[in-house]
């Protein structure tokens, strides 16, 4: 039947969009393919024209070719590209003999016009095992080479695979970006997550509401949203067949952010739920023990803050309501409250000041720049022994993994030391113009607002004798005015400080 039937079948094949540039595009081999039919006197009865590897067990539309050529015995002839355009598996090439010996089809190659068929010698399937061998052998060889490319992209510090929820593959460059709309929901995502108030379902929720969605325009999952947070990709470094490597991509957090949250997933915080709201907790100590002071809520209502006793119960401390307590910070927001003389020195001062920080910044980035260079070079020189024979397997790992830890913590710690307010002296402005109002805004406000101006210029109260004795932060500590102008920044004359 297949000796007499002019019917054929053409199948077509690219398994990468490198060789739509090498000849071997789709569109060519179907011109080669029709050409050579024609030629032939073949009718083309049907066509695959697909994009699918020759190397894999399973291939779609390869094995409803063969499918369909068996129910048709009409089908005499099948053409194909080259041999390796029909297959690089021996699994494929059993198939391709089936057809021939107990199907009577007619293999034609239209680039070489080569023809197999149960009529050729034993030289000709001699060849014919020898060329598909060969396509195997180079199929194998592009997957090796492939795998090493790879692992070299890795080495330095190319992410060589699919870009994660945030990035996005340049096609052009080849290189991880940043995706614009999807990286700030990223960003959202641990900076929620490391507060310990939410669930990895209350984060979902929170997300989808504010418009995250996935590549595909869908709703992350709960599950997509945990692995993204163990992701050390967001921080700058990736995970590539087992090995941490120091990624050359944009991160989207710190890596102190990703420790935080990973703190927050292994259980070490938990969120809250559904207790009241105590503004002044995390603010007060006690002054006779330490402990923190806390709210409580009596009959439903009534909120009181105490000591905790951790302990054991003390003399010294009673129950306050809380207006009482909200009474107590007037006075430390008042001796932090200034005039515009006071206002305008301690601007000046902060110039100064500003000037010695980038000197300082300075110097630290070239710290961390030696400490870089020489954690590379240890590494540089560890791959040097490796590839020399001169150390051991154990210890090459252990070594590689604490160089490239040291890598990775300095680059943290760069990343911490840019992180330079670019505006210091217009916010030392806003703040001290607050500071000038400060104990008026600090009456009207409710007990929230009360609780933020207090928490903006303390880091903590301590309660004894039904005062609150505060640590003022910086720079409201030099704003107090019980302490002395001139005990900071000496480098100003003493015709230049204002008077105590």
């Amino acid at each position: 039947m297949g000796k007499s039937s002019k019917k054929a079948l053409l199948y077509v094949r690219v398994s990468s969009k490198e060789q739509e540039n090498e000849g071997y595009s789709l569109d060519a081999q179907e011109k080669l393919g029709r050409d050579y039919a024609q030629r032939m006197g073949f009718k083309i009865d049907r066509e695959w024209k697909v994009s699918e590897s020759a190397w894999k067990a399973e291939r779609k539309a390869f094995n409803q070719m063969i499918e369909y050529s068996q129910r048709h015995d009409e089908i005499g002839h099948i053409i194909f590209d080259i041999t390796d355009r029909m297959t690089r598996n021996d699994f494929d090439k059993l198939k391709i003999y089936t057809l021939i010996k107990e199907h009577d089809k007619t293999i034609h190659f239209s680039r070489t016009g080569k023809v197999y068929d149960k009529n050729a010698g034993p030289d000709e399937e001699f060849m014919f095992d020898i060329e598909v061998a060969v396509a195997k052998k180079m199929s194998n060889d592009i997957s090796r080479k492939t795998k090493m490319g790879m692992e070299e992209k890795a080495e330095q510090g190319f992410y060589p695979s699919i870009a994660p929820l945030g990035y996005l593959n340049n096609k052009l460059t080849r290189l991880m970006e940043v995706d614009p709309d999807a990286a700030p929901y990223v960003k959202r995502a641990f900076s929620l997550m490391a507060t310990g108030d939410y669930s990895l379902n209350m984060l979902v929720d929170t997300l989808y509401r504010e418009g995250f969605r996935s590549k595909k325009g869908h709703r992350v999952q709960k599950s997509t949203i945990a692995q993204m947070l163990k992701n050390p990709i967001y921080y700058g470094a990736f995970k590539w067949k087992g090995k941490m490597y120091e990624g050359s991509h944009e991160p989207l957090i710190t890596k102190t952010e990703f420790d935080t949250v990973r703190d927050v997933l292994a259980g070490k915080t938990h969120p809250a739920k559904h207790i009241p709201i105590f503004h002044f907790n995390n603010l007060v100590t006690c002054g006779e023990c330490d402990c923190k002071v806390i709210g409580e809520r009596k009959k439903g209502k009534y909120t009181y803050y105490h000591c905790t006793f951790s302990k054991g119960r003390h003399q010294g401390l009673t129950y306050f309501r809380e207006e009482k307590i909200a009474g107590m910070f007037e006075e430390p927001v008042r001796r932090v409250t200034i005039d515009k003389e006071k206002a305008d020195w301690i601007l000046e001062a902060l110039h100064h000041d500003d000037k010695k920080a980038a000197n300082t910044q300075e110097k630290r980035m070239e710290t961390l720049q030696k400490e870089h260079d020489r954690a590379k070079a240890r590494l540089s020189k560890l791959y040097d022994c490796k590839f020399d024979g001169d150390i051991d397997n154990d210890v090459f790992t252990l070594k590689e993994e604490e160089y490239k830890r040291q890598l990775f913590d300095v680059k943290s710690q760069t990343e911490s030391a840019k992180i330079i307010n670019p505006n210091y002296i217009d916010d030392a402005r806003r703040i001290l113009e607050l500071s000038k109002r400060l104990f008026s805004l600090y009456l009207k406000a409710d007990y929230d607002e009360k609780a933020q101006i207090a928490k903006l210029i303390a880091s903590n109260y301590s309660l004894a004798d039904q005062t609150l004795c505060p640590t003022y932060r910086k720079p409201f500590v030099f704003l107090d005015k019980g302490l002395s102008c001139t005990s900071w920044l000496p480098r100003l004359d003493s015709n230049q400080r204002p008077a105590d």
